[in-house]
């Protein structure tokens, strides 16, 4: 490359930087011209030059990064839609998917569970002596043997 082709300033090549600011240009003719910025002062110089006499178009383009503008911008065009009491659906919840059931069922199934002994049946009885570690079941042996005795008088 030539170096009048690295300069745009040069020829009339002015646009390139309004091109640049307004984000019009291509990727590659944008990362020229950001070398330019880092390495010559006077495109620099130019380069802020062309960014004063771009103020007034840059007001308009600066509406746009004002979100809270932006948004109302985007309400005001959205069509208005109002909610009928008829349009509302509550879709009603079954008997069965309320919490309060779920509650009920639990406490059910614990007073079962108590009335019936099973929890005492995972308790040694010891009649108050230590029971010596190598004679001692886990909690979870005796939770299945209890199930089974359980579920094998359920059996007919």
């Amino acid at each position: 490359m030539t170096d009048q082709q690295d300069k745009p300033w040069i020829e009339g090549k002015s646009n390139d930087w309004h091109a640049y600011i307004a984000g019009t240009c291509t990727i590659e003719e944008s990362a020229r011209l950001e070398k330019l910025l880092l390495e010559d002062e006077q495109a620099l110089m130019l380069y802020l030059v062309a960014l004063e006499q771009m103020e007034s178009t840059l007001k308009d383009y600066s509406a746009w990064m004002d979100t809270e503008r932006f948004t109302d911008q985007v309400m005001a065009v959205l069509p208005e839609l109002e909610a009928e009491p008829s349009q509302v659906i509550f879709k009603k919840r079954r008997w069965f998917e309320k919490p309060v059931f779920h509650y009920v069922v639990a406490a059910s199934l614990t007073l079962i569970l108590l009335s019936s002994g099973a929890f005492d049946k995972m308790m040694p009885q010891t009649d108050g002596k230590p029971i010596p570690p190598k004679e001692r079941v886990s909690y979870s042996e005796e939770v299945m043997r209890a199930t089974t005795t359980w579920l094998d008088k359920l059996k007919p």
